[in-house]
């Protein structure tokens, strides 16, 4: 059986070219930031670069403060600082910004995001 996924009547999602689009300037925008650390995406960045070498993303206080509170684990924060940094390229924003991050949080929870990037 074939599904057929096709845009409901009044949707206001993207057209298929609009994303790809924006996809692509996300990925170009990562590659130009990364090259000098040696990465093309967010997905390949380590770790310790994320936090030390790259601009320091507004809200990074309220993701260490979860940490520290033990609710959130180096690799956790390290994960959602990737994800912050995927929806601020996909954003054009030149770093991630607190709706970004809260973005990214959610996200990583399994939560509704919509509507928490500003």
């Amino acid at each position: 059986m074939t599904k057929s996924y096709s845009r409901a009547a009044g949707s206001t999602g993207e057209p298929s070219a609009a994303v790809a689009a924006r996809v692509a300037e996300a990925r170009e925008r990562q590659r130009v930031r990364l090259e000098p650390v040696g990465c093309r995406t967010n997905a390949e960045v380590p770790g310790s670069v994320l936090r030390t070498s790259l601009p320091r993303p507004e809200g990074v206080d309220l993701l260490e403060a979860t940490m520290t509170r033990g609710l959130l684990s180096l690799r956790g924060l390290d994960k959602v600082l990737r994800l912050a940094w995927t929806i601020a390229d996909l954003n054009g924003a030149d770093r991630p910004r607190l709706g970004h991050v809260r973005a990214a949080i959610a996200l990583r929870r399994g939560e509704d995001q919509a509507g928490v990037v500003s």
